[in-house]
């Protein structure tokens, strides 16, 4: 198995934690983009690399029909529990088990990174019904923030803006119709921080003693800020139309 394909598929080792620690996307992202691909409640749409269904229960309650496709046994059984209202099947972005055109559109939340883009981009060009279109979503890091601009090195955010640096979807398939991004933040802690940082990739393939070594550094530098303290986040939102 290559390094980017033991990485995407690391998160099933940690799926409880997952579910526990990483955050759920911003109601404003959503509704925007819905609002650029003309998307009405009850629509049927697809959450493809689901995950633990951070990103579906948000379309559930937005009053959308979802379905969510998940290829991690242990990732999609806590996606179940967590959002029995959402029809969760096991697939992935390159193989999605639905017919032609019977989406309106696709969300990927802190997913499309991991695809094969090459079979992803027309498997969902596929499912997705003419006039329809694909959602890209990715919470991130905000370094205007102190505490995360001195953690950036360590964790391996440094710099990155999926504005400027995601390889996104384009022609034959699709094209951008609109991209946002929205401020949100969250009350943290030390605790709470090394538990999220524990179920990302770079850390679950790392040796063990190199993980715990990192994550304790990550748990000293954010003590410094205090038992509880306010954690900024940036959700990056991209819209693109199918081409027919």
């Amino acid at each position: 198995m290559s390094d980017r394909a033991s990485r995407s598929r690391s998160f099933e080792t940690v799926a409880a934690d997952y579910e526990r620690h990483r955050p759920e996307y911003p109601e404003e992202g959503l509704l925007w983009a819905a609002e650029r691909l003309g998307l009405e409640p009850g629509v049927r749409v697809l959450d493809v690399g689901a995950g633990t269904g951070k990103l579906t229960r948000g379309l559930v309650a937005a009053g959308f029909d979802v379905v969510a496709v998940e290829p991690g046994g242990p990732m999609l059984a806590e996606l179940r529990k967590a959002v029995p209202d959402a029809e969760g099947l096991d697939g992935s972005a390159e193989s999605v088990p639905l017919p032609d055109a019977s989406v309106g559109a696709a969300f990927a939340g802190q997913a499309y990174h991991w695809f094969d883009r090459g079979r992803a981009l027309p498997e969902l060009h596929r499912v997705i019904r003419p006039g329809g279109g694909l959602v890209l979503l990715w919470n991130w890091w905000d370094e205007r923030d102190p505490l995360q601009a001195e953690l950036a090195e360590l964790v391996g955010f440094a710099g990155h803006d999926p504005f400027r640096n995601e390889e996104l979807p384009g022609e034959p398939w699709f094209r951008e119709v609109g991209r946002t991004m929205v401020e949100t933040s969250q009350e943290s802690s030390p605790a709470a921080l090394v538990g999220y940082l524990s179920t990302a990739s770079a850390f679950l393939v790392a040796e063990p003693d190199e993980r715990e070594e990192r994550l304790r550094v990550v748990h000293e530098i954010a003590a410094r800020y205090g038992e509880r303290f306010s954690l900024p986040r940036l959700t990056y939102v991209f819209a693109f139309a199918r081409v027919s």
